[in-house]
């Protein structure tokens, strides 16, 4: 008997099960999904409109804890103004700005407070409704943190320096200048930090500020080299 004779008779003889069960362990490969490929001409696809601002949405305050660090500063001042209010990790108090140099020093000095650390000082721009100056403070030997928020208009961007209070505001503030054209009254020397010294009228993080068209959506229409030419190129290369 041939060796083709007796291939062809092995076959005949496997049962149907043995033939299923075969087939069950070899799966259909899972077609490719399809690539995003650039048009024909190096031509971009058309990208999809840039998303506009995002419709705020309204959030009541929540009152914080009895007996925390807000209740520590309206007894430390009773005569200022106070709003506060839970964040998602620490204590908010709103305040007016002109309570700011009232208000900084007392939280540093009072031995209730201690904030003698502070963390970040930084701006935001609010768009119709101004901007906000933001400070976050701490005690480390109390393990207390607040959080004050202080309303700027826009047509009014003057706020006191807390640098003779914190001397690690000096860089805080003259970034924040250059970012938001916010101006601390009383700083030491409010010139520009990130900017080009004569670049006193361009203030990047503000919402108004006009940005470059961007070509392409970063990774959107981005075509990826093929697995199969990859290889191939490879296989070449070998």
């Amino acid at each position: 008997m041939s060796e083709q004779e007796k291939s062809e008779g092995s076959a005949e003889d496997e049962s149907p099960e043995q033939a299923g069960s075969a087939a069950e362990e070899k799966p259909a490969a899972a077609p490719k999904a399809a690539k995003p490929r650039p048009l024909p001409g190096g031509a971009s696809p058309q990208r999809p409109a840039r998303p506009g601002p995002l419709e705020s949405k309204a959030t009541t305050k929540e009152p914080p804890a009895p007996g925390g660090i807000a209740d520590l500063i309206a007894q430390a001042l009773p005569d200022t103004k106070l709003e506060a209010y839970q964040g998602l990790s620490d204590v908010i108090i709103e305040v007016d700005r002109d309570d700011i140099p009232t208000l900084m020093p007392v939280l540093k000095d009072d031995p209730r407070l201690d904030m003698k650390f502070l963390r970040c000082l930084f701006g935001v721009d609010l768009q119709d409704d101004g901007f906000e100056v933001i400070y976050q403070l701490a005690s480390l030997e109390r393990e207390n943190e607040v959080v004050i928020k202080v309303r700027l208009p826009r047509d009014d961007l003057h706020i006191p320096s807390v640098t003779p209070i914190w001397k690690g505001a000096n860089w805080h503030e003259r970034e924040t200048r250059d970012m938001f054209g916010i101006i601390f009254d009383g700083h030491p020397n409010l010139v520009p930090l990130l900017l080009p010294e004569d670049m006193t009228d361009h203030f990047p993080l503000r919402k108004d500020n006009p940005l470059a068209e961007i070509a392409e959506w970063q990774g959107e229409f981005l075509a990826e080299p093929d697995e199969e030419s990859v290889d191939g190129e490879e296989e070449t290369k070998e």
